[in-house]
């Protein structure tokens, strides 16, 4: 009962499948003529076996098994195929800004502890200067972190004491979120809905932070933080990524009830919509013309943000069209391979071998008993088995051709993310050393040391506390160093690794680059090279350079942030890497980072070491930026699929920001 429920469902899907129906076709136009040949036999030839006759019929019907079998399996191949591609888009659209707005929880954490914005809130009565010095600083915030379209800083009564958008109209609020923020025992507060804070925008991603400042001797609550996420943009940027020039595809973010946050098509998915919406959902369901799709975020180091649900609906006819932009691969898949369809072939055969023992035994029948008359319709029969196995076997290597695609489809995707969330997360390091170059207590003291050559214990303590705050709200980071105008190291943030206090940097190239930045738009990345600095492992540091305090001119020392590589590598590469659902297949699956020379910067593979160099084809190592396609290849003897993707950065970020390192992701599937 059930497999004619899914023979039935799995039919309706014919109409979208102009290959299934030619085959369909062809296998019916055989079936056909089979019935036609037998009722012939039958009729014109009393004298032959019954049994015979029988050996017929129950021969047509294991012919029409295997192409019942056949054909579901074609159409199931196909809708895995479609099912992927929804269900890869939904998880995508959620967990990528899951990772984003993580990194903002963190940023609220920290500046709302900033030292000159705790001051200035502490302040009843301020200077029209102070209020110019902390709009400066508000910018400069977020020229580095483009993310914020607007910062407020308010009075624990709802008045607004600072903007960084002149043009928001607020003065006072009377927002309930102001008196969450300074109430709530939780870290931060997070909402998205109209506020009256910003009274412009129909509705607003707001992350907001009490700001407490010793009074007296006593901490007291002095505000409340509030940071605009650009939501609309972000969102924006993130659906091009996703729709991949595809169009056709409904790619949104939803509540938990189904309604409609945002979505790329807003003419057909209006904010409010009502969608259809279940929760644990294993794969798209069909509703009406369409294919839906609604997954929870996986989260990103036990954040999940708001009860969002990532939501993908598309009409069949989109879902099942060959949208393929990617290379075209003809390979033949090995007969050794997990992907080789061995049961099908197996059918296939026993049911030639029936109807070839049937012929054989025919037609010694017909010549004992002096039945030539038979001989003709055996003679058809042999035909039919002839054209069955031609049109069985171009059948077979179509469906091994879908699966070809399929991965090809997944590979690409997951190389493209891979990318894309990498992008994102060094975009986020190079704003963290420029901003935290410009923190007041870090130019204070450097300023007054290049002036003086001298440093005090208790400065020394005071940036190590400094230093290592920041590290515990930004874990991606083993250590993070400040270092005076000749590249000497005076605080560290990681005590295990304060040996390197009085010690000068290493590679003093880049420290150099960095104490000849002319703004603080600027930093330096350092190439990805093995470091004791990371235990003499590989990574990236970045810096930034520390401005003189009351001139932004000069530079009076750097601060090194060492990226966590390893791990946060590692990371990106296993929550991208395509899931299949057969196991053998997955064993054959690996992702990795490259530079433009081949040299491994991550990979899922155990023996492919990170610093070792990768021999990947030329044509790939060669794409441009943005490049996103597939090849086969075949390495240490293994034929396989690899999708690949060529970074081209994220926001201003590797975007004419000055800074040029092409990475490529690559994910390898073995067939």
């Amino acid at each position: 009962m059930q497999h004619q429920q899914d023979s039935r469902s799995y039919r309706e899907f014919i109409q979208y499948l102009p290959e299934v129906k030619r085959y369909l076709s062809e296998l019916e136009h055989q079936d056909l003529w089979w019935t036609t040949v037998a009722m012939v036999g039958k009729i014109n030839n009393e004298n032959i076996d019954p049994q015979l006759l029988e050996s017929i019929v129950d021969t047509q019907k294991e012919f029409q098994n295997l192409r019942d079998i056949m054909i579901e399996g074609l159409i199931g191949r196909y809708l895995n195929q479609a099912n992927s591609e929804i269900m890869l888009k939904a998880q995508a659209v959620i967990d990528i800004l899951i990772r984003n707005l993580f990194e903002r929880t963190a940023d609220v954490g920290f500046l709302a502890t900033d030292n000159d914005l705790v001051d200035f809130m502490a302040s009843d009565d301020v200077s029209e200067e102070t209020k110019g010095f902390i709009h400066r600083r508000i910018e400069e915030y977020v020229a580095k972190y483009t993310v914020y379209d607007d910062v407020l800083l308010v009075s624990p009564e709802g008045k607004v004491r600072a903007k960084l958008d002149e043009s928001n109209p607020v003065e006072k609020s009377f927002d309930p979120l102001i008196q969450q923020a300074l109430t709530t025992d939780e870290e931060y507060v997070e909402v998205y809905r109209h506020s009256d804070l910003f009274p412009g925008k129909p509705a607003s991603l707001i992350y907001a932070k009490r700001i407490e400042a010793e009074v007296s001797g006593q901490l007291r609550v002095v505000g409340v933080l509030c940071l605009s996420f650009n939501f609309e943009d972000e969102v924006e940027r993130l659906f091009k990524v996703l729709n991949n020039e595809q169009d056709g595809y409904g790619v949104m973010l939803v509540d938990d009830s189904g309604k409609v946050l945002v979505a790329n098509h807003p003419e057909k998915y209006p904010v409010g919509k009502q969608q259809a919406c279940q929760y644990g959902m294993k794969e798209p369901v069909r509703s009406g013309n369409n294919l839906y799709f609604a997954t929870k975020t996986n989260g990103y180091q036990g954040f999940y943000g708001l009860p969002w649900l990532g939501y993908v609906d598309v009409p069949s006819e989109v879902a099942f069209d060959d949208k393929s932009s990617k290379k075209e691969i003809n390979v033949t898949i090995p007969k050794d391979s997990p992907l080789y369809l061995r049961d099908l072939e197996e059918t296939n055969l026993k049911v030639s071998t029936l109807l070839l023992i049937v012929i054989l035994n025919g037609k010694i029948l017909s010549i004992k008993r002096d039945v030539k008359a038979f001989l003709p319709i055996l003679d058809s029969f042999q035909d039919i088995s002839v054209d069955i196995q031609e049109i069985f076997k171009g059948f077979i290597h179509h469906i091994h051709q879908v699966l070809v695609k399929t991965i090809q489809g997944k590979v690409a995707f997951s190389a493209a993310l891979a990318v894309e969330v990498m992008d994102r997360n060094l975009y986020e390091r190079a704003n963290d050393c420029r901003w935290w170059a410009l923190n007041s207590t870090f130019r204070q003291i450097l300023t007054e040391h290049k002036q003086t050559q001298a440093i005090s214990a208790e400065q020394v303590e005071r940036l190590t506390e400094v230093l290592a705050y920041i590290n515990k709200l930004y874990t991606v980071y083993t250590n993070i160093m400040l270092y005076d105008h000749k590249g000497k190291v005076l605080a560290v943030s990681n005590p295990a690794e304060s040996e390197l206090v009085g010690t000068l940097l290493p590679r003093p190239n880049d420290t150099a680059r960095c104490l000849s930045l002319s703004d603080t738009q600027a930093y330096v990345v350092s190439d990805f090279h093995q470091t004791d600095l990371y235990s003499g492992r590989h990574t990236y540091i970045y810096h930034a350079a520390v401005k003189e305090w009351g001139n932004l001119q000069k530079n009076v020392g750097g601060i090194a942030l060492v990226f966590d590589s390893e791990p946060e590598f590692a990371a990106m590469l296993e929550e991208t890497q395509p899931k299949y659902i057969n196991n053998l297949i997955n064993d054959t699956t690996f992702s990795v980072f490259v530079d433009r020379s081949g040299l491994v910067i991550s990979s899922t593979l155990p023996d492919l070491s990170v610093g070792t160099q990768f021999e990947v084809p030329a044509e790939v190592l060669e794409a441009e930026s943005g490049q996103n396609d597939t090849v086969y290849w075949e390495w240490r003897s293994q034929p396989y699929l690899v999708g690949y993707r060529v970074s081209e950065g994220y926001r201003e970020y590797k975007n004419g920001d000055g800074y040029e390192n092409d990475v490529i992701a690559l994910v390898l599937t073995g067939i």
